[in-house]
């Protein structure tokens, strides 16, 4: 299983998150989970390049994965995204800071 956890307290970016692509004709799906009692905005980005560059996702022209995350009414954010194409890479990018921890973690469970 694959995992990357962590937290955030500044604008920063997470570690890398390289999903399995499945095998099948079918993609196989990983987690986004972001929790915590922070003020802060956060967007999943990924990496065609192998970590040279880094993009947001969009879809008709509207930014997916990008959360306005405000601790203080408690709800924790989970998401799922599906990859495909082997090699990809994801982070999560805090953007904004205001206050608090704001811990995540991108897993995918076995293959």
């Amino acid at each position: 299983m694959a995992t990357v956890a962590g937290s955030f307290t500044a604008t920063n970016q997470s570690a890398t998150f390289v999903p399995i692509a499945s095998a099948r004709s079918t993609t196989n799906a990983f987690n986004i989970f972001l929790y915590g009692t922070a003020v802060a905005t956060v967007q999943l980005e990924r990496s065609f390049d192998q970590g040279t560059t880094w993009t947001k996702i969009y879809a008709a022209s509207v930014q997916l994965y990008k959360w306005a995350y405000d601790g203080s009414t408690l709800i924790n954010i989970s998401e799922s995204m599906e990859e495909p194409e082997q090699g990809m890479q994801y982070r999560l990018n805090c953007t904004a800071y205001t206050s608090g921890t704001l811990s995540y973690r991108i897993s995918q469970g076995l293959q």
